[in-house]
């Protein structure tokens, strides 16, 4: 009952939006460009919203229905949705032009800031994307070794690139896309997080291990956070072996605190990857770390690593917009206190509710980032591997749905915490989730 009473509800709402669906469908393959942004609402016979237009912590869509929103543009827009101060800027720039395929003095400036604030970053070079940015940090990484193999943590996504689309969405090394070659052939050894066995996979390979991706929190692959713990022995071994450390910190970036995660931790990566936060909500990727490997792609190297060729790398909007946000973000240590503490309290008051209720449902996370886990079956204090093993996408859709329908919007459950955010607002969320989380839980799928 909860199901059809639901889906009646969200497609009554959304006249406009399953229109435009069934247009998207005859241009568009599986009707989107971006597979997450189905909200996986067509496993339970339904279509996603199309959004017109933001403000703040708010989307609102073509039907003009509102919600509070947690995905917040893949996680990059911190400060909220349309923030004014970085509307202006683009505004006041757009006027002289807005792609030059040129130096600009704004990617300097970026730069600039980003290595002011980042002990572990002498160098940068600029992309479009955070895909880009991982396959050009794996490559430099080998050519600077002179070494084959990457090892990557399984979960950890790291963009649709060919050099690292392995192991997402499981534990288990069975699935690869079509259009890859297997792993071995590509290179890609994987490893578990937190799990010592990791160790034994660096030391065994280490001969040929040119470097290890890894988030520091796990993004795409579930906002699992890494022990901390883990994170130095992995240094300390990258060390021993003549191994390159990459942090893919395209999500924490300036998401915890003014600056990269690894500061926060003292864990300094040999490489670093960016994206998101750094460009304001302008496309932007980056690869930044020693001196002595970033200048391996310098034109002016003997035998130069070619990466970072693409048309809008430096792109003029997303550095300015890029630069009004770290600003506003160095001004903010309170916000980034306050939505820390509101998503550490949301956190544990979700998974204390669905502990005492038995609902089918977890939240993982670190911080401001928060996501949600619909199971087929109720498990006390899930492991990670407990998670994926009993993972119930249908369920997991019907959650996004319901929430759809209570004016809140999110993905992987949830998301993150802007500073747009009220505390207002995440009382609402909190209690539209435990609102939801039992009839979500008991409902039954054909």
């Amino acid at each position: 009952m909860f199901i059809k009473e639901e889906l009646e509800k969200f497609q009554k709402d959304r006249p406009k939006s399953e229109r435009l669906w069934q247009k998207a469908l005859d241009v568009l393959p599986g009707g989107v460009s971006h597979n997450i942004r189905t909200f996986g609402l067509p496993l339970i016979g339904s279509f996603p919203v199309f959004i017109k237009s933001s403000n703040g912590a708010y989307l609102k869509d073509i039907d003009n229905n509102e919600y509070i929103d947690c995905w917040n543009g893949h996680f990059a827009m911190i400060l909220g949705h349309n923030p004014p101060e970085v509307r202006n800027e683009i505004k006041k720039y757009l006027v002289e032009g807005w792609h030059f395929g040129t130096n600009t003095e704004y990617q300097v400036g970026l730069a600039e800031t980003i290595i002011q604030r980042n002990p572990g970053i002498e160098k940068i070079r600029f992309c479009v994307s955070g895909t880009e940015a991982t396959m050009y940090a794996s490559r430099l990484a080998r050519a600077f070794t002179k070494k084959r193999l990457v090892a990557k943590a399984r979960l950890g996504w790291h963009g649709a690139n060919d050099t690292l689309l392995y192991d997402i969405g499981s534990l288990k090394r069975d699935q690869v896309s079509p259009g890859l070659l297997k792993a071995e052939q590509a290179g890609i050894l994987s490893f578990q997080i937190n799990d010592e066995s990791a160790f034994d996979l660096i030391k065994e390979n280490s001969h040929d291990l040119a470097a290890i991706i890894i988030e520091p929190v796990l993004g795409g692959g579930g906002g699992f956070p890494v022990d901390l713990e883990f994170l130095k022995r992995l240094k300390e071994d990258c060390e021993k072996y003549g191994i390159l450390l990459i942090f893919d910190e395209i999500i924490t970036g300036y998401r915890f605190v003014d600056s990269f995660f690894q500061n926060e931790v003292g864990v300094i990566p040999d490489l670093t990857t960016m994206g998101k936060i750094i460009g304001g909500g302008m496309p932007i990727g980056g690869i930044g770390g020693r001196k002595d490997i970033i200048d391996r792609s310098s034109p002016d190297a003997e035998n130069q690593v070619l990466i970072g060729g693409g048309t809008f790398s430096g792109y003029p909007l997303s550095m300015i917009a890029g630069l009004k946000t770290l600003e506003i973000l160095k001004g903010s240590p309170h916000n980034y206190e306050r939505i820390n503490k509101e998503g550490e309290s949301l956190l544990n008051n979700l998974n204390r509710f669905f502990k005492e209720e038995k609902s089918q449902i977890n939240a993982v996370g670190h911080k401001s980032m928060i996501m949600l886990h619909a199971l087929s079956k109720w498990i006390e204090n899930p492991s990670m591997e407990e998670i994926f093993k009993f993972k119930d996408k249908k369920r997991e859709a019907l959650l996004q749905l319901a929430l759809f329908n209570r004016d809140i919007s999110g993905l992987h459950g949830l998301g993150s915490i802007s500073m747009a955010h009220t505390h207002e607002n995440l009382l609402k969320i909190q209690e539209t989730v435990k609102e939801i989380s039992q009839p979500v839980s008991q409902s039954k799928f054909k």
